[in-house]
């Protein structure tokens, strides 16, 4: 039985995929990229032409510090799928606050140091230097709002007219060994809920018209993850969830900040941010 993940490294390992035409796969360190070159590539895993990086951290339970190098290879990593240069970015955070295993997105929120609103008077105070205009929104849910996520990032991006955005969701994975201890970077978008069967529209630039980098973290796993007589009929997560969700949005929220704002210092930005 073929589990469900978001993780395009999980679909690409099961079966013992390890030749498929149309996608390659390079392994470097912690990180693992996998590109998705065609339409049969993308049909073999299922995800989208695209390029995907999966970046292995320490497990978030037993994390106390973020300032050990990990900001410096989650913004590296980041700024290779951004455009280049781009005037402004737009972070959205998806999620529901009220259900700890889906907070990541509106968490991460709390960490990014929003600019739009003050640009100009940044501009001022550092003489001109490399601030970067960014703002932030948290989508909240359908159940809640009666509102696709992607109508309301749409509706800012109509609005606000930034050169990227950024979405920031929880994920599922089909190993329990990924929660908690990998982070997903893509090119390509996300359709919500996909890795739990909950699709919702997908959010990307085919949607949203302006190029969509995703972060997530894998929260949640499907039950035949901790029993193989068991279908996905449901989803488990670890009992140190609050710990992973608390030092995941810190990890991702000050790892874009870290990517975006150039002339500042990581711990400069956390003292405003953390």
């Amino acid at each position: 039985m073929e589990k469900n993940s978001d993780l395009a490294l999980e679909n690409y390992e099961s079966g013992e995929k390890t030749k498929l035409s149309g996608v390659v796969v390079k392994e470097e360190n912690e990180v693992t990229t996998v590109r998705v070159l065609n339409e049969n590539g993308a049909k073999a895993i299922k995800k989208p032409i695209g390029t995907y990086v999966t970046l292995e951290v320490p497990s978030f339970v037993n994390d106390n510090d973020i300032f050990d190098g990990r900001l410096n290879r989650f913004s590296d990593i980041l700024k290779t799928l951004l455009p280049d240069k781009p005037d402004s970015v737009l972070v959205a955070g998806l999620g529901n606050t009220n259900i700890t295993a889906d907070a990541l997105g509106p968490k991460c929120g709390e960490y990014i140091l929003s600019t739009r609103h003050i640009i100009n008077d940044l501009k001022n105070t550092f003489n001109g230097g490399n601030i970067a205009c960014v703002s932030s929104i948290a989508t909240g849910v359908l159940g809640e709002t009666g509102i696709e996520s992607v109508e309301i990032i749409s509706g800012v991006v109509s609005k606000i007219k930034p050169s990227c955005v950024i979405v920031v969701d929880a994920l599922a994975a089909s190993s329990a060994e990924r929660l908690g201890t990998t982070v997903q970077f893509s090119n390509t978008g996300i359709s919500p809920g996909s890795g739990v069967g909950n699709h919702r529209h997908e959010i990307s630039k085919s949607t949203l018209g302006v190029p969509v980098v995703s972060v997530g973290i894998p929260t949640v796993v499907g039950m035949s993850a901790v029993n193989s007589s068991l279908s996905d009929i449901a989803y488990v997560t670890p009992r140190e969830i609050d710990r992973i969700i608390q030092q995941g949005a810190k990890l991702i929220g000050m790892g874009i900040n870290v990517a975006l704002q150039k002339d500042l210092s990581a711990r400069d930005i956390y003292a405003l941010v953390g």
